[in-house]
C-alpha cells in the first residue's frame, strides 16, 4: 500500500486548507459581480475553486509516494555436470540412466530450490554440450561461472558431477567458492589403475630460431607393465611422412616406471614442423591414446646478413666483424672494392668503409640498394670521397677536404631514445681513445637521431661522430671516424672484456638493419600454432596514405584448410582495425587470404597456422575420487556417487538452514509524477469555468 509523506511538516495542511477554503469563498461570497446569482450556485463554485487550490498547495509542499514491495525467493541450487572424454571412455552405457535419475532429483528438489544447471569441459556453459566430447576438464572454471552467475545470498549449494579428472585451469580445491558454498560430489568414473604406458608430457620450445640446437624432454610413464619394454621414437613430418629422429628401448623394472628422454635437434630453414613422440602399445594396454603426442615447433629465421664492402684491409673491419658475429643471429660478409657484387637483395645491411672514395662510386650500388629499400651504413675515413658522400645520402653533409683529420673522442647524447644501451658502455665509453674523424663543417638533418657527439680535445662539441635517421622507408646510419679497433683494445684493457664495445657495435646495427613494417595491410592470428580446443581470432589493420589507422572498406577473408575446404567470412570492424573471433577448427594446416579495397587498390594479406589435436583428456583415465572427497569435506558439503541421488535428493530437502528469503524493496515516487492528479486539477478548473459560463456570470 502507498504511503504519502511530505518534505514539510504536515500541520501545513491545516493551513493550506484554510488558505484553499478561504480563497475559494472570498472569490465568490465577496465580489459583487456574482450577488445575483443564488448563493447554492456560489457554493459549489467555490467548492471547485477551493479544491483546485488545496491540491495545488498539496504539490507545493512536493509530497513522495512510498510503497514497500515484497519478493520471496527460492534458494538456489547449481548443478554442475563434467561432460569431458573421459566421463565416457571407458563406459558411456550409465549416461541414459543417469539422465532419468537427474530429472527426478530436479523434479523432487524444484518445490524449494530454484535449480540452474551447467555443463563443463574446456569451456562452461548453460547449454547442452555434445556428451563426452569434450578435450579438456577445467573443475575450476566452472566453480567460477557459477559463482560469476549466481547471488551469493542465494545460492545454497552446488552439486558436481565428475570423475574428479581435471587438466586445465587452477587446482579446484583452491577455488574460493569452496569457503563459502556447500559442494555435493557425484563421483562417477574408475579409479583403479590398469596396465598402460603414458606420455606424461613434451617439454619444447614453441619458437626456435634456424642455426639454434634445441631440446625437447618427453616424460614417460609405465603402470603395472613390469619386465616389459618400453620402445619410444620421437618423429618428424618430412614431405607428409614421418622421419625418425630418435629411438630408444628400455626394460621397466617396476610397477610405476618413470624416465625422462632428452633430444636434441638443430633448428634449420625456416617453417612450421610437426613432431610426434610414440611408445609402441604392449599387450594388455586398453588405452593407446596417450601412446602418442604431436606438437610443433616453429623455426624463425632471425639471422640478418650484412656486408661490409671496404676500400682495402683495415683493422676497423676484423673489430666489426668480430663484434658482429658475437651474435650468432649475424652473418658477416667481407668484400673489397672494386669487387663485384651479386645478390644485394639478400642482405638486411651493407656497411661502406671509407667509401665512396675518390677512385671508386658506389652510386649504382646505392641505386639497388634503393630499389630494394636495404638499409646502409657509412664508417668515414682519410680516403672518403666527402663530395660523393654528401650526394649519397641526406643523414649528414660535411663541407671540407676531409685532409687534415680530427682526432676526437665520443661523448653519449644523453636524449637519445632510439634504444637502450647499459650503464657500463655509458661509463666506458668516454674514456676510449680517439679516432680521427673529417676536418669541416658538419650539417645534419633535422631528423637525424645523434648517439654519439665528438670531443676535439678538451671540447665538447655538437660534431655528430655515431648518427641515424630514416626516411622513406630506408634506414640510413654513418660513423663519422676511422679507427674504431682501437676502442676494442681499449675496452679489454680496462674490463678484460669487449662487452661494451661489441653492445654499441651490434645495437647500432640492429637498429639501422631493422626494417618497420609500413605495408597499409596487415592482417595477425592470435597464434600461429592452436590446439583444437583454442579460439581462433584474427585481427586486421588498414592504413592511409598518412599511416593513420582506418577501417572504412570491408574486409573478406578466406582460410582454406589442407584438403581444400574453403569457409568465407567478413571482418568485423571495431573502432579503428578490424577483428573476428572463428571460434574453434578441426585440426590441420590451414591458410588464409584477406582482401579489401582503398582508393581503388586492391589490399590482400596471406598467412598460415596450424590447428592441433588436444588429447590430453585421454591421457589420464583414472578418476579421483579422494579429490571430489576432499572438495566436500573442505565446504561442508557431502560426497555421494552417482547412483546415490535419491539419497541426496532426501539430503537437500531435509536442511532447515535453505530456506526462501524474503526480500524487501522500498518504491518511491513523488506525487506530482501521478498524471491523474494533474488531470483532475484541470477537470476542476474547466467544471468551473463551464458552470460560471453556463450560469452567466460571465
Amino acid at each position: 500500500m502507498d504511503q504519502l509523506s511530505f518534505q514539510y511538516p504536515t500541520y501545513y495542511l491545516i493551513l493550506c486548507f484554510a488558505l484553499a477554503i478561504g480563497g475559494g469563498f472570498l472569490l465568490y461570497f465577496k465580489s459583487k459581480s456574482l450577488q445575483d446569482r443564488p448563493e447554492w450556485q456560489r457554493f459549489v463554485l467555490a467548492v471547485l475553486r477551493a479544491t483546485t487550490l488545496f491540491l495545488l498547495a498539496i504539490l507545493l509542499m512536493n509530497p513522495i509516494l512510498k510503497r514497500f514491495i515484497n519478493d520471496v525467493k527460492k534458494p538456489q541450487l547449481a548443478i554442475a555436470i563434467d561432460q569431458s572424454a573421459s566421463m565416457i571412455q571407458k563406459d558411456s552405457t550409465w549416461i541414459k540412466e543417469f539422465n532419468k535419475s537427474l530429472s527426478k532429483l530436479k523434479d523432487d528438489l524444484s518445490d524449494k530450490y530454484q535449480i540452474d544447471q551447467f555443463q563443463f569441459g574446456a569451456k562452461v556453459s548453460k547449454e547442452n554440450l555434445s556428451s563426452g566430447l569434450s578435450k579438456r576438464s577445467n573443475i575450476d572454471e566452472a566453480l567460477n561461472t557459477i559463482s560469476d552467475q549466481s547471488n551469493p545470498q542465494l545460492l545454497k549449494g552446488v552439486i558436481l558431477l565428475s570423475d574428479g579428472i581435471y587438466n586445465s585451469g587452477k587446482n579446484p580445491y583452491y577455488n574460493g567458492l569452496c569457503q563459502t558454498t556447500p559442494i555435493y560430489s557425484l563421483f562417477h568414473g574408475d579409479s583403479i589403475q590398469e596396465k598402460d604406458l603414458v606420455i606424461q608430457r613434451v617439454y619444447h620450445n614453441d619458437i626456435i630460431y634456424s642455426g639454434d640446437k634445441f631440446s625437447t624432454q618427453i616424460d614417460l610413464q609405465g603402470w603395472f607393465a613390469n619386465n616389459e619394454l618400453l620402445k619410444f621414437k620421437l618423429e618428424k613430418l618430412v614431405n607428409n611422412s614421418w622421419k625418425s629422429i630418435f629411438e630408444s628401448s628400455d626394460k621397466i623394472n617396476s610397477n610405476s616406471y618413470f624416465i625422462t628422454k632428452e633430444v636434441i635437434n638443430e633448428a634449420n630453414s625456416p617453417g612450421i614442423y610437426k613432431y610426434r613422440a610414440v611408445c609402441t602399445p604392449i599387450s594388455g594396454e586398453r588405452n593407446i591414446k596417450n601412446n602418442t603426442q604431436y606438437f610443433f615447433i616453429e623455426v624463425l629465421d632471425a639471422r640478418k646478413k650484412v656486408l661490409l664492402y671496404a676500400l682495402g684491409p683495415h683493422p676497423d673491419l676484423s673489430a666489426i666483424k668480430n663484434a658482429l658475429e658475437s651474435n650468432k643471429n649475424y652473418q658477416v660478409e667481407i668484400k673489397y672494392a672494386p669487387q663485384n657484387l651479386e645478390k644485394l637483395e639478400s642482405y638486411n645491411l651493407v656497411l661502406f668503409h671509407q667509401l665512396p672514395s675518390s677512385g671508386f662510386s658506389i652510386k649504382s650500388i646505392l641505386n639497388i640498394l634503393n630499389s630494394y629499400q636495404i638499409a646502409r651504413f657509412f664508417i668515414l675515413g682519410s680516403s672518403t670521397n666527402l663530395s660523393e658522400f654528401n650526394s649519397s645520402q641526406d643523414l649528414l653533409k660535411i663541407i671540407g677536404s676531409g685532409t687534415n683529420p680530427n682526432e676526437a673522442q665520443a661523448i653519449i647524447n644523453k636524449v637519445f631514445n632510439n634504444f637502450t644501451f647499459s650503464e657500463f658502455l655509458e661509463k666506458n665509453i668516454i674514456t676510449y681513445p680517439p679516432i680521427n674523424t673529417p676536418f669541416g663543417n658538419y650539417e645534419t638533418d633535422p631528423t637525424a637521431n645523434i648517439l654519439l657527439y665528438q670531443r676535439i680535445g678538451k671540447i665538447d662539441t655538437k660534431y655528430p661522430l655515431l648518427l641515424f635517421n630514416d626516411k622513406n622507408g630506408i634506414k640510413t646510419g654513418a660513423l663519422c671516424g676511422e679507427g674504431i679497433w682501437k676502442w676494442k683494445f681499449n675496452e679489454f684493457v680496462q674490463s678484460n672484456s669487449f662487452n661494451s664495445f661489441f653492445e654499441l657495435i651490434s645495437k647500432s646495427v640492429q637498429y639501422v638493419s631493422t626494417k618497420e613494417d609500413r605495408r597499409k595491410f596487415k592482417v595477425i592470428v592470435n597464434k600461429n600454432v592452436l590446439s583444437e580446443t583454442e579460439e581462433l581470432i584474427i585481427n586486421a589493420e588498414l592504413y592511409n596514405n598518412n599511416y593513420e589507422r582506418i577501417n572504412t572498406p570491408d574486409v573478406t577473408l578466406n582460410i582454406i584448410s589442407s584438403d581444400k575446404n574453403k569457409f568465407d567470412y567478413v571482418i568485423g570492424k571495431k573502432e579503428n582495425y578490424y577483428e573476428i573471433n572463428i571460434g574453434t577448427l578441426p585440426p590441420g594446416d590451414y591458410r588464409y587470404i584477406a582482401k579489401t579495397n582503398w582508393n581503388d587498390k586492391a589490399q590482400i594479406a596471406e598467412g598460415k597456422f596450424s590447428i592441433i589435436e588436444d588429447d590430453i583428456e585421454l591421457n589420464n583415465l583414472v578418476a579421483r575420487p579422494d579429490l571430489l572427497r576432499g572438495l566436500s569435506d573442505k565446504s561442508n558439503g557431502k560426497f555421494f556417487f552417482s547412483n546415490q541421488l535419491e539419497a541426496l535428493s532426501q539430503l537437500l530437502n531435509s536442511e532447515d538452514r535453505n530456506k526462501p528469503i524474503l526480500f524487501q524493496t522500498l518504491d518511491i515516487h513523488q506525487f506530482i509524477d501521478r498524471k491523474w492528479i494533474l488531470f483532475l486539477i484541470l477537470v476542476l478548473l474547466t467544471c468551473e469555468w463551464f458552470f460560471r459560463r453556463y450560469w452567466g456570470s460571465y
